[in-house]
């Protein structure tokens, strides 16, 4: 896979971009910072700008060991936290990773230590990866810090070349999730009703544990059918949510 396959774009500034493109749209925007190719000062003058304001960011570190980092992530986080308390910021968390290296749930308490309010998965399709790391997770907190939510990505695939870019871009396909999304007639179709039974999977067992989790949504992809698609499932999602928490709520009421 190179830039041939899937060529880069010039990319405008997420604060920018929510400024001049979504500012008529009323409901709060997360913006996601790469802290680590900003200097100190130019990240504390972002933390600091609009003290007035409430705003919602999610920190990325660096890619690789190998990318030059001018801020540490762990140091941006502890300056927003002692510098603007209306700046609400949360991470990135990689249950895929915790099957590797088994300490996500650690960098996760230390990320809360220093002031991450939630935390934003990639897109979702291993769910054994994901039910791992919520395990480690809820009883290392139990008696050390208080649990923050977990947002499990979700992200359509409507065909071949979006299964490559995904995998490209790193997000964990099981083998046979792969293979029935491959020979399936209706990529897309699958690929939905795929999510949606991850998603119910992780919450299950995130609502009986009493685990806060949620969800987000994104196309990978620029084509119209997969972007309609990402829509519909945040309708569905939705309704699922409604009823899964309606439920539980009258269960502990009885």
């Amino acid at each position: 896979m190179n830039n041939k396959d899937f060529p880069y774009l010039p990319t405008i500034d997420p604060a920018s971009y929510s400024d001049e493109y979504l500012n008529q749209l009323r409901v709060p925007k997360i913006i996601y910072r790469c802290v680590g190719k900003y200097s100190e000062e130019q990240f504390v003058n972002w933390v600091k700008a609009d003290a007035e304001r409430e705003r919602y960011s999610v920190y990325v570190g660096a890619s690789s060991c190998k990318q030059v980092v001018n801020l540490d992530l762990s140091e941006a986080s502890k300056l927003s936290k002692r510098l603007n308390s209306k700046l609400t910021f949360g991470g990135v968390v990689i249950p895929e990773r915790h099957m590797k290296k088994n300490d996500e749930h650690i960098r996760v308490r230390n990320k809360i230590k220093n002031g991450c309010a939630f935390f934003v998965s990639q897109a979702t399709y291993n769910v054994e990866a994901s039910k791992n790391f919520l395990s480690d997770y809820f009883y290392y907190c139990t008696n050390n810090v208080e649990m923050v939510p977990i947002l499990f990505n979700l992200a359509p695939c409507g065909s071949e070349k979006t299964l490559e870019f995904m995998k490209w871009l790193g997000i964990s396909i099981p083998t046979w999730l792969e293979n029935d999304l491959k020979y399936s007639n209706d990529v897309l179709e699958k690929s939905i009703r795929l999510s949606q039974t991850i998603f119910e999977d992780i919450l299950d067992f995130a609502l009986e544990k009493g685990i806060p989790v949620g969800c987000s949504v994104e196309s990978v992809s620029t084509r119209k059918i997969e972007i309609e698609a990402s829509v519909q499932l945040v309708r569905d999602i939705k309704s699922m949510l409604d009823k899964k928490l309606k439920r539980t709520v009258i269960n502990s009421l009885r």
